[in-house]
């Protein structure tokens, strides 16, 4: 009953309380790590090209480190990935992301007239 005294109030369960609450836990944990090792990830990717701007590409020591670092940056790229993998359905990742890299197909122009198989007649 209410405070009048009129019918049952209807809340919440405990049960739904916590889910509700674990479930936002856990986006605010999957925002924390996403965060964290994309920042990493970018801070490898710009010692990467520091090295390359420092020593230049030719040098030594850009060989040696180039592969090490890409590396790196490619295993916390998968962890990001399982991430996306592990965290709730709905997490859309962190808002905080951006995204530095586009891949973007070139288009192929052709060099001489273009044929095309069709009627040949008849």
């Amino acid at each position: 009953m209410d405070a009048r005294g009129e019918g049952d109030v209807t809340m919440g369960s405990t049960k739904d309380i916590k889910k509700s609450e674990k479930d936002t836990m856990t986006k605010a944990f999957c925002d924390d790590v996403f965060t964290e090792l994309e920042g990493i990830r970018l801070r490898i990717m710009t010692m990467k090209d520091e090295l390359e701007f420092t020593y230049g590409r030719d040098s030594e020591p850009f060989r040696n480190y180039e592969r090490h670092l890409e590396e790196l940056a490619g295993q916390i790229e998968w962890k990001l990935q399982i991430l996306s993998h592990a965290c709730p359905y709905d997490w859309k990742g962190s808002v905080e992301k951006v995204e530095v890299d586009v891949s973007v197909q070139e288009l192929e122009v052709p060099t001489g007239p273009e044929f095309s198989g069709g009627y040949v007649g008849g």
